[in-house]
């Protein structure tokens, strides 16, 4: 059951306090004090809802003392009560930090209405601070989150690079994290303050991605029945996160140097416009390879490249994955408090090919099952599971046998061989290696049988076609 609102009521005249304890009733609990300085030590003791504050007081008086509490981490509001009614004494009270004024003398009604009004609106401030900080805590850490030598380096460039106005390329693999770190950018610039507005060049079709990037004007062509306000305009003085940028077909990659060249953009059937936008670029793949088969231009990566970060995979920062797994399970609102040894055992085992993403998956997932005041082995993924239960050794199954599949690397035929890992291997690069070599050679079996036709081996194993050819770029196949 929660306890009454607490009211203190602060005035050197016994009678006077004693009439407003009277005219509230005991809908509420009081304390009374006689003097500024008693006001504020009780603050300091006891939570407080409100302050029924005297304005004139020997010593400390009211409006010295009003500044005080202002000054404390949680402030109660506070009601000045005073004999002056004038007007310019009010509004004095007010910007000073009062909630509300009360001249005396005034009616029961008028106090009670006052009080009651003061503490509904506080309530209200306290209900979306709390909301606020919910939210927060469901949408999970919006910082970088490490202490591992690769992030504090990382962490480090960012504080040095984030208020300047270079352009930045971040890499990484897929899921390290690499909007967080275009976010943090953002958020420690000098445009923290405007817009940061993101867009992913391989999730918009080719025949969008121009008027997606630039907009375009009503009538500009066949279907444009209405304006279209393009994501440089949406970003004008804040930052635009230009993800996977390695997809941008070639007529895109020629607009958009322009638009980086002359800081303007030129919508579909309109006018060029001035900008002021910061670009972040980011990709998981080899620009430089995609450079040299030019299907990526060499000028706009420079131009884009002013300034490079690297984004470590999970698997090179192994000492940040119980902090994460904490800051997950949090944002999470799970009731574990932490990892049970054999869960953490199973965390540091894994390769974590999905990096952080994957983490924060198998986190929300071990918030769900999770029943106790830890997460155990029972309530995390069933790979993490498995690993654990084999005693963190690789199944025999896994390893590729017969020839090796044409072009495979040093690291795929170590996977191949009757002795595959020599001493001093860790378990996560031996299992990086087993599946390397595993994808190796089922794409290969698959390419095969559908002559090299990518579109065809894509529907036969069920995947993307998009997501099959970044996968065989990443393995270095031909399409036999």
């Amino acid at each position: 059951m929660s306890r009454p609102r607490r009211i203190l009521v602060c005035d050197d005249e016994s009678a006077a306090r004693r009439g407003i304890l009277r005219a509230l009733g005991t809908t509420y609990s009081f304390i009374e004090c006689e003097s500024g300085t008693e006001c504020l030590d009780r603050l300091e003791s006891l939570p407080v809802d409100l302050v029924l504050l005297d304005m004139r007081m020997p010593g400390l008086d009211g409006r010295a003392t009003l500044e005080r509490i202002g000054r404390m981490p949680a402030p109660p509001p506070v009601i000045m009560v005073t004999a002056d009614s004038q007007l310019r004494t009010a509004i004095e009270a007010l910007r000073a930090g009062a909630a509300d004024f009360l001249a005396k003398p005034y009616e029961i009604e008028e106090l009670r209405w006052v009080v009651e009004r003061t503490l509904a609106s506080a309530g209200l401030v306290q209900e979306n601070r709390q909301l606020r900080d919910r939210v927060q805590k469901l949408q999970g850490p919006d910082q970088l989150l490490g202490r591992s030598p690769a992030m504090e380096t990382l962490l480090a460039e960012v504080e040095k690079v984030a208020p300047t106005s270079a352009s930045v390329l971040i890499r990484g693999e897929t899921g390290t994290g690499k909007e967080l770190v275009a976010r943090t950018l953002h958020n420690g610039s000098g445009v923290a303050k405007g817009p940061f507005v993101a867009v992913n060049c391989a999730a918009v079709p080719e025949t969008l991605l121009e008027s997606e990037l630039f907009g375009h004007r009503k009538g500009a062509f066949t279907g444009a029945d209405r304006e279209h306000v393009g994501r440089f305009q949406q970003a004008d003085g804040g930052t635009l996160f230009l993800d996977e940028i390695g997809d941008m077909p070639l007529p895109a990659q020629a607009k958009l140097l322009r638009v980086l060249q002359e800081r303007q953009v030129e919508p579909l059937g309109g006018k060029p416009l001035s900008i002021d936008v910061r670009v972040v670029a980011a990709t998981h793949q080899d620009l430089e390879s995609l450079c040299r088969e030019k299907s990526f231009r060499e000028d706009l990566y420079y131009r884009l490249r002013v300034v490079e970060l690297a984004v470590p995979p999970l698997r090179q920062r192994a000492v940040d994955i119980p902090l994460l797994a904490e800051a997950f399970l949090g944002a999470a609102a799970s009731s574990a408090e932490g990892l049970s040894p054999a869960a953490a055992a199973a965390l540091n085992s894994h390769s974590w090919p999905g990096n952080v993403r994957e983490l924060k998956n198998a986190m929300e997932r071990a918030a769900i099952f999770c029943r106790g005041s830890r997460v155990e082995l029972e309530d995390l993924p069933a790979e993490l599971r498995i690993v654990s239960e084999r005693g963190g050794s690789p199944p025999q199954d896994s390893v590729a046998e017969g020839p090796d599949p044409p072009g495979q690397t040093p690291a795929a035929r170590h996977a191949a061989t009757e002795s595959p890992w020599p001493p001093g291997t860790t378990f996560q690069e031996a299992k990086g290696q087993a599946i390397e070599a595993f994808e190796r050679s089922f794409l290969t079996a698959a390419l095969r049988r559908a002559e090299g036709n990518v579109s065809q081996t894509a529907r036969d194993i069920g995947v993307h076609r998009q997501n099959l050819q970044k996968k065989v770029r990443q393995l270095g196949l031909d399409s036999p």
